[in-house]
């Protein structure tokens, strides 16, 4: 199998282990001794700016026909099935790798800034970053292989790697969700005060960054009171939201990179059956959701001749998956989360403001009666509106909680059907065996 491999430049340096969990800082990168230094790891967007391709897997965004799964490698058809136990000890799985990676990259800017006499307000900016993407790369970590609200009071317990330090260890330390969750709190509200306002390029991440990750992280908690309190201090200080009647849908990619709405940028790992028609369609279902006058219909697919529907509405402007952060989701978070504070009039209108720039001209206000068809609409919305991000595998985990919002999931493969019950032990993937055999 051939991915795409955003390996972060420390691991390239560290050489060629066969664990990650094995693998020790080298004293030439432990040890980097300028700002400049610093900001070498720190640009590394092709390491940093990644978004696992995992949740995509498993989140129900896509559908393949039996050519399509039967060409996947085994462990991403397992994935794709939601087998129980679906990595091998040979599979080497490089969403796994690639955060510790990131999370090994944030530690050194941190030990290594604290050696560093310079500016002052920049060494606060660089370790704003590097908190912000140490918080990042454990979020994403806990939000496939520690459990969601789904699975909250099951009894059982989930553990992680976890790395405080650059240090060498003979054995890593595993930490449960509570103490993975005050790992990626106490890195947010420092990455929050530290950030610049501004920034050079979206790649890098500043305050308004830091707080949506904030926001999306509250959400998926459950912590729904604070994540309307940040959600509102961003779609209330002003995000720019582009209106769809001016994007031209002739465009292989009709949205560019970088546009208005990106908060940060940041990619989906690639994989092959993600540019593959048959194996990466647009789910019917799905596409039955957006009316007559969306368009978000038109920009986001493409009809192939050959009948399939494929996805091309990426903010990253090209073919590879926008994993960002960005001001529709925001906006999206700050509606859902009135909703559930009871001022559904808020709401509707914030819905409003983001829904009339996705339809043409005509397009009747929601007016919202009582909690639950709002939450329904706000929901749906949110479904269409981000997807193919990886967003809905944290979604399900949240939403599978609450018996009006639970999901069965299925998928057909060979005549047999898989289906993804809301409470199913599967919401949590195994730390990969190829890691955990070198322990």
């Amino acid at each position: 199998m051939k991915i795409q491999l955003y390996l972060c430049s420390l691991a390239v340096l560290l050489g060629a282990c066969d664990g990650f969990l094995d693998e020790k800082p080298s004293k030439t990168i432990d040890t980097p001794d300028t700002l400049e230094a610093l900001d070498a790891l720190l640009n590394n967007s092709a390491s940093l700016n990644n978004y696992p391709a995992l949740p995509l897997m498993l989140g129900g965004d896509f559908l393949s026909d039996d050519a399509g799964i039967t060409a996947m490698a085994p462990w991403e058809q397992n994935l794709h099935l939601w087998k129980a136990d679906p990595f091998q000890v040979d599979d080497m799985i490089y969403d796994f790798r690639n955060f510790y990676g990131q999370i090994q990259d944030a530690n050194v800017i941190l030990e290594s800034l604290e050696k560093i006499d310079s500016d002052e307000a920049r060494k606060q900016e660089v370790k704003g970053a590097a908190l912000f993407y140490r918080a990042h790369a454990y979020y994403n970590l806990s939000s496939l292989f520690l459990e969601g609200p789904n699975l909250a009071g099951s009894g059982q317990r989930f553990e992680i790697p976890v790395r405080r330090t650059t240090a060498m260890v003979l054995k890593s330390e595993y930490a449960d969700l509570a103490t993975v969750k005050q790992i990626i709190r106490e890195d947010l509200e420092q990455a929050i005060a530290l950030l610049p306002e501004q920034v050079a390029f979206p790649f890098q991440p500043n305050k308004k960054a830091a707080k949506a990750l904030k926001a999306r992280v509250c959400l998926n908690w459950e912590e729904y009171d604070a994540a309307l309190e940040v959600a509102g201090e961003l779609v209330e200080g002003g995000l720019g939201l582009m209106d769809y009647k001016d994007i031209d849908a002739k465009r292989t990619y009709p949205f560019e990179q970088f546009n208005p709405e990106v908060l940060w940028q940041c990619r989906i790992g690639g994989y092959n059956f993600m540019y593959s028609q048959n194996s990466f369609q647009a789910s019917p279902d799905l596409l039955a959701l957006y009316s007559e006058g969306d368009l978000r219909r038109s920009l986001y697919f493409v009809d192939r001749s050959s009948g399939y529907v494929n996805f091309r509405g990426s903010y990253d402007g090209t073919i590879s998956l926008f994993g960002g952060l960005a001001a529709d989701e925001v906006y999206l978070i700050y509606a859902e989360c009135l909703a559930r504070a009871g001022d559904l009039s808020q709401a509707a209108e914030i819905m409003n403001d983001l829904l009339v720039s996705r339809h043409k001209d005509g397009f009747q206000p929601l007016v919202f009666g009582e909690e639950n068809s709002a939450l329904k609409t706000i929901l749906e919305e949110r479904k269409k509106e981000l997807v193919f991000r990886g967003l809905r595998w944290s979604d399900l985990r949240r939403l599978n909680k609450d018996e009006r919002f639970k999901t069965t999931l299925q998928r057909s493969y060979e005549g047999v059907l898989y289906e993804l019950a809301p409470d199913s032990e599967r919401y949590v993937l195994p730390v990969p065996a190829r890691e955990k055999s070198f322990e």
